[in-house]
């Protein structure tokens, strides 16, 4: 990816949110990795896998949050982005259920409080003998940047239409 939190943010907004950050001093490097960090003196420095290295006071590394569905193929579940299950958190084997940071639920892989909350209430229901769908009420993100708060609400996967950015600075 080119840019800051790109299954979250639409382009312009990662943008804006890049610039707030870089003003207070932060610097980005994607497509890069590093391959070691190690301390100098007061500070860091970052051997990167392509070569060359970086030095500053504080290193911070967001990877993001990724569904480790390694044990879920080996046991033969169909994967997407996470366990793939339908609206009832039914994975592809029967009797096996999946919710929470793994679960791909038609498409959507939500790694928050809310959507688990939701979805643990509905298998409730369906493994105590009432079958339930899970269903999500908007669930807006905030992204808690002082220098660029954002707020979004992601629409679901494979939704048509096109991101309305409405920016106030940062631009």
């Amino acid at each position: 990816f080119d840019h800051c939190m790109p299954a979250l943010l639409p382009e312009p907004a990662a943008r804006a949110v890049e610039r707030a950050l870089i003003d207070k001093g932060a610097a980005f490097h994607f497509g890069t990795k590093a391959a070691a960090v190690t301390r100098c003196g007061d500070g860091f420095t970052v051997n990167l896998e392509g070569g060359g290295t970086l030095e500053g006071d504080l290193v911070v590394s967001a990877v993001g949050l990724r569904a480790h569905t390694a044990l879920a193929e080996q046991a033969g579940l169909a994967v997407g982005q996470g366990i793939t299950v339908n609206r009832y958190l039914e994975t592809s084997a029967k009797d096996v259920y999946a919710l929470g940071d793994c679960a791909d639920v038609e498409g959507h892989l939500l790694m928050y409080v809310e959507p688990l909350l939701q979805s643990a209430r509905a298998l409730a229901k369906t493994l105590t003998g009432e079958r339930a769908a899970v269903t999500y009420r908007a669930m807006p993100v905030t992204v808690k940047t002082p220098a660029c708060p954002v707020v979004v609400a992601p629409p679901p996967a494979g939704a048509a239409g096109a991101w309305d950015v409405q920016a106030r600075g940062n631009d």
